[in-house]
């Protein structure tokens, strides 16, 4: 007789955003990052969360502001402790490339070729980051997951909740995974602080991964790689950075994990002069 194994659950918080949503944009990134929600909840961390109530959060429009500039640097700061329990998905992804695969593929079919790109990218790509990050903890662990998305029209009219939670409900079925999505909802800007911390996040590492040089480059660009070099050398970003896999959607739509650290350091190598002097 085979023994009887007792299941354990996990509860999982996934938290969503994307950054650079028009084609203009020199990065497009979707992401997410998840966390075990005992932890991510325990008083502990009450300070943490009490940040929406001081700083309003936004990377877009940080442009050397110093009351914006202190709670990016108190976000992470707070955050520390967390870190370990933390993972992050991101996908790189260029819809300038999918429109033009959409072009040829779809001249006669899809008019305008817009939406089959729009339907892509709002459906394959957050089910393919949130699926990276439920799956994989083992056939005695079953995982309950809650997803999270900051409130926006775009992803209300795609209907992005509801898309997500049964795509990912079915993959689960699927594959035989031992993993739910018992809540899929968006959430206000500045009311959870997840949200707010994956949005800049996703801001950041889409600074790292451009490499602009400090000298070539001014205004709020300028800011923003000099708040990303201090923090990099007060060590606030590394132990988030270790525990992300960040994924490039490439020619033939295939997904290809970059090199993180490569790119850390070739961005520190390319602002050294400014990072020493921080």
């Amino acid at each position: 007789m085979q023994p009887i194994h007792e299941q354990a659950t996990t509860n999982l918080l996934i938290c969503f955003d994307e950054s650079g949503k028009n084609s203009s944009d020199p990065i497009q990134l979707m992401g997410a990052l998840s966390i075990p929600l005992n932890i991510y909840m325990h008083p502990n961390f009450n300070t943490f969360h009490a940040l929406n109530q001081e700083f309003s959060f936004h990377w877009t429009k940080y442009g050397g502001d110093s009351k914006i500039a202190k709670g990016i640097e108190q976000l992470f700061e707070q955050a520390l402790p967390l870190a370990e329990y933390m993972n992050f998905n991101m996908i790189r992804y260029a819809s300038s490339v999918l429109n033009s695969q959409a072009q040829n593929v779809f001249k006669d079919i899809y008019k305008p070729k817009k939406t089959i790109v729009d339907k892509t990218i709002y459906t394959k790509l957050p089910e393919r980051i949130c699926y990276g990050l439920v799956r994989g903890y083992g056939v005695h662990n079953d995982v309950q997951a809650k997803i999270l998305i900051e409130e926006s029209s775009e992803y209300r009219s795609r209907n992005l909740d509801s898309m997500l939670k049964e795509a990912l409900n079915i993959h689960s079925l699927y594959r035989g995974e031992n993993f739910v999505i018992t809540e899929c909802g968006y959430r206000s800007k500045g009311e959870e602080i997840g949200i707010e911390f994956i949005d800049i996040f996703l801001g950041i590492v889409g600074i790292i991964l451009t490499c602009p040089s400090y000298k070539e480059i001014s205004g709020k660009k300028q800011a923003k790689v000099e708040l990303v070099l201090k923090l990099l050398k007060q060590n606030k970003l590394q132990p988030f950075l270790k525990n992300l896999r960040l994924f490039e959607l490439q020619q033939f739509n295939q997904l290809i994990e970059a090199n993180v650290e490569a790119s850390i350091k070739l961005f520190i190598a390319k602002n050294y002069e400014e990072f020493i002097s921080l």
